[in-house]
This record gives C-alpha cells, sequence and structure tokens, in this order.
C-alpha cells in the first residue's frame, strides 16, 4: 500500500511555524504533499501576517515568494525530502462566486505561468494539480492537460461540449467509460492511480470536520488488502478542529499514520512515486 499525505492552501499568507506545528512529528516517517498557491488573493478580513498585513484588506494577490521565512522553509524541506509540492490553483479566489477551476478565466495560462513560477522560486519539478475547492470544469481539465500536470480529485473527465471534441478528449472519455463500466462490474477503483492518455489521476479521503475516524480507518484497511493507494487530505490550519466522531484532525491524522505502519508493505509516499 502507498500512503500520502495531503495538505492544502499553503500560500504566501502561511506561517511556516503552522506548517511546523502540524507536522514536525510526522516527516521524519512520511513526507507531506502541500498543494500551494502561488498568488493567493485573500477573502475580505482573512488575516495577514508580519509584512504582509497592509495588504489584508486589499484583495491583491499576494506572491509566495514575498513570504521569505515560508519560501526558505519550504526549500529546506523539499531538500529534506520532507516536502512535495504540487499547483493548487493560482489565486484560489471565487470568481462568480465559483471555485476558481470552474468559474476562472485564462485558465491555461495562468497553470502554466503558477506551474513555473513555483519551480523557478522552489527550486523543483511540479508534477501534481490540485483544484481549488476539488473542481474543475472542461477549461480546467485543458488547462491542467496544456501543463503537463496530474491530477489529485475525483472528478470524472468530462467535457460539456461534445461538438467540439478533440481526438485527445476522445480517448480520455473512452477511459472514464472503461473506468465507469469496471465499477458498475463490481471493480472499486477508488484505490487505484487511473492512467488517462494525457495526465494521470488518483482520488482522496478527506480528514475533516464533517467526516468519522472509523470511516477513514476501514478505508485505509480495505485499501491495505488491495495494495493500493490511500491519499489522506487535510489542512494545516484546521488540525485543532474537532470531526464528527470527536478526534481533532491532527490527532486522527497521526493515528492513520500509525495504523498504516503498522500495515505490512506499507509505503511513505510524494505524489511523484504514484505517477
Amino acid at each position: 500500500m502507498k500512503f500520502v499525505i495531503r495538505d492544502d492552501d499553503t500560500c504566501g499568507l502561511t506561517r511556516p511555524q503552522e506548517l511546523e506545528y502540524s507536522y514536525s512529528k510526522l516527516w521524519d516517517k512520511s513526507p507531506v504533499c502541500l498543494s500551494v498557491t502561488p498568488f493567493r488573493i485573500p477573502k475580505t478580513g482573512e488575516r495577514s501576517i508580519g509584512e504582509l498585513e497592509e495588504r489584508r484588506e486589499t484583495l491583491d494577490p499576494v506572491p509566495l515568494g514575498e513570504n521569505r521565512d515560508l519560501v526558505d522553509f519550504l526549500k529546506r524541506g523539499i531538500q529534506a525530502n520532507r516536502i512535495h509540492v504540487a499547483l493548487h490553483g493560482y489565486h484560489h479566489n471565487r470568481p462568480n462566486g465559483l471555485p476558481e477551476y470552474v468559474g476562472g478565466d485564462d485558465l491555461t495560462r495562468k497553470t502554466l505561468h503558477g506551474k513555473e513560477y513555483l519551480e523557478s522560486l522552489l527550486n523543483c519539478r511540479i508534477s501534481t494539480f490540485v483544484p481549488p475547492n476539488n473542481k474543475l470544469s472542461k477549461d480546467g481539465y485543458a488547462a491542467i492537460i496544456k501543463a503537463g500536470l496530474n491530477v489529485c480529485n475525483r472528478q470524472n473527465y468530462s467535457r460539456m461540449n461534445l461538438r467540439s471534441l478533440a481526438p485527445g478528449d476522445l480517448l480520455e472519455l473512452g477511459v472514464t467509460l472503461s473506468y465507469s463500466l469496471r465499477n458498475r462490474m463490481g471493480r472499486n477503483d477508488e484505490f487505484e492511480v487511473r492512467a488517462y492518455p494525457r495526465y494521470k489521476q488518483a482520488s482522496y479521503f478527506t480528514a475533516g470536520p464533517t467526516i468519522r475516524l472509523n470511516d477513514l480507518q476501514d478505508s485505509l484497511r480495505a485499501c491495505s488488502q488491495s495494495n493500493g493507494t490511500f491519499i489522506i487530505a487535510t489542512h494545516y490550519h484546521a488540525f485543532d478542529r474537532l470531526m464528527k466522531s470527536g478526534e481533532t484532525v491532527g490527532d486522527a491524522i497521526h493515528t492513520l499514520v500509525e495504523e498504516a505502519q503498522s500495515h505490512p508493505h506499507t509505503e511513505f509516499v510524494s505524489y511523484d512515486a504514484l505517477w
């Protein structure tokens, strides 16, 4: 079984101490795949830090590079193989009230620029896209494919305008239909990495306030039995929040890691090992 920790929302507003608080006892056991937003647009009233405090109410994008303490922290973690970086949108805002990669425009340019910006800033290779709010439109899919990225989400590939299908889209739809048929025949692929012609995709499980820990443990055991891939998705800023079953999110992550360690042949890996 491959076990992956996915953590969302690292950006120019993140304090290194927040990541250290959440993961200091886990980094020696597993790398953490941080979903990083390169040019975060803060929500109205969102907390900012230090020299960025004056940006709080402007709603201007905050480039990751302006937070030098965080950049240095991330680079050290990447070099030590403790941190793996995925692209998490461009601004992580909600244009027209919709998730960025559903309601946003110019997504192809933004995806390519965001990927190149993070790779240059952090001196690492970006191979993975994690959609803000876990949603992708047909234009969102087109953008990540153009950027050569794989994706961590649960959506099936789809093109809403069938009359504009290109040959590559037909191949992706064919693969989607084959996976759907296998599922209807009783083959559950939630622990598999889907291989599409132009990208790969892995699903995930969420550790958050609406989830019960025992349900995640049941899924982890099923994944181990099938020798599959278990991705647990969370947010560093939610570690002290209570889950539906009463544990904090942070305690649940630690429990899942400890249980995964007890399963034979568990590998704690980053996204690159999946793709």
